[in-house]
């Protein structure tokens, strides 16, 4: 009978055993599956449906620096008393690839044929190229309102929607909320020209939208919306950038290509509103010299004062635009003609503000240092030579026909 007793209590601690170990397994196999599917739902889909799609929230983005200007005091920006006006639309999205930072206003000749060219991940490619993908179709809205048709470069998304909510987001995303009234206007002329003329040829233009938009820009908008640039009846390949070095670079110049109204002209106030005129950048004589060696495959030996000279500048111009320079002593590399934007884009990355620069060396740092006047390629309209001309009682139109040679508005 004892032995019995004995025998119930092993039996029934063997079991409590097996119980404890058995709702141990199950415990952890709870808290892992509930892990698993916390890190699948953090992670977002590849295409979203056009009814759930929520406009992109763009303000922890960084612009690209040569379509962004950059003020000196944007306090204004965050703390106006006016607010962002909320506009609905349907839209059609689909997930790519973010493009590289670079120079994206790009002129597409119509009779050339353009290839992209792959890039490094801050750099952008040698030959500035154009966005070569079709646009996504138009689906027009319910209230029958012209659809345009980008690239998000914010969001990495092509993006499809009324002409009114794209252009108003674009241009915040080209200038500030508190550029005067007629340089507001002129940009929203120039960026509808531009993406307008990019879809009538298939192409969704990159660009960035911007959500924080000012009521005041949406007015604005409205004032000049469906009004585009012409030259002899023909709506332009239009361009723009920060400012200038003091007058504008030609397309000629910049992209081989020859339009009679991208050519260059003065813009003497852009030094006195652009913060970044002047700004200076250094860099090792070390850098320097593995930077040149490794893009254009110039061995730089000797003393490093004697490794670059500027040969000539468009129009002979102070401070102007770098159309030679000789680098070891070399005025080609690659079979090209090494020039400020061969020193700016291919071999510092985009890092120098502009291809219109002074350069000396410093024996006592051993460093290069490069003085860039103006922030972009310099082509089309400049966004603070336009704000210049507005603030000295310039009308858009007129803004417009000052950095598009020849042109109409309407």
């Amino acid at each position: 009978m004892q032995k019995a007793s004995i025998g119930k209590i092993l039996l029934a601690l063997v079991i409590s055993c097996v119980y404890i170990y058995l709702f141990g397994i199950v415990q952890v196999v709870h808290v892992s599956a509930d892990n698993e599917r916390e890190i699948e739902v953090s992670i977002p889909e590849a295409t979203t449906s056009a009814e759930t799609e929520k406009t992109p929230e763009t303000t922890t983005i960084k612009l690209q620096d040569d379509k962004k200007p950059t003020l000196a005091d944007v306090k204004a920006q965050t703390t106006a008393t006016t607010k962002a006006e909320t506009t609905t639309s349907t839209t059609t999205v689909k997930k790519r690839t973010p493009a590289p930072a670079a120079d994206n206003t790009v002129i597409i000749p119509e009779t050339t044929t353009v290839t992209t060219t792959a890039a490094a991940t801050t750099a952008a490619p040698e030959t500035t190229t154009a966005e070569t993908t079709s646009a996504p179709t138009l689906t027009p809205d319910n209230s029958g309102e012209e659809q345009l048709s980008v690239y998000d470069q914010v969001t990495g998304t092509y993006y499809t929607a009324g002409a009114r909510e794209i252009i108003a987001r674009a241009v915040v995303g080209e200038i500030w909320n508190e550029f005067p009234d007629e340089a507001v206007k002129a940009q929203a002329v120039a960026e509808y020209t531009y993406i307008k003329k990019n879809n009538e040829m298939g192409v969704s233009p990159t660009t960035a939208l911007k959500t924080d938009v000012y009521d005041r820009i949406y007015k604005l908008v409205d004032e000049v919306l469906g009004e585009a640039i012409y030259y002899n009846g023909e709506m332009i390949q239009c361009s723009f950038f920060a400012s200038s070095c003091g007058y504008t670079n030609s397309a000629e110049n910049v992209w081989g290509v020859d339009y009679p109204y991208l050519r260059s002209v003065d813009c003497p106030l852009d030094k006195t509103t652009d913060p970044n005129w002047g700004s200076t950048d250094s860099y090792s004589s070390d850098y320097i010299k593995n930077a040149v060696q490794n893009t254009l495959g110039i061995a730089l030996t000797g003393d490093p004062s004697k490794w670059f000279k500027i040969n000539s500048r468009l129009d002979n111009r102070e401070h102007g635009w770098v159309t030679s320079i000789s680098v070891g002593g070399m005025t080609k590399a690659n079979g090209k003609t090494i020039d400020g934007r061969t020193i700016r884009e291919k071999v510092l990355g985009y890092s120098l503000k502009s291809a219109a620069f002074d350069l000396k060396y410093d024996k006592n740092s051993d460093k290069f240092i490069f003085t860039t006047y103006g922030h972009g390629h310099g082509v089309g309209l400049s966004q603070y030579g336009a704000k210049a001309l507005a603030e000295n009682g310039y009308t858009y139109k007129q803004i417009l026909q000052h950095y598009f040679t020849g042109v109409e508005i309407h």
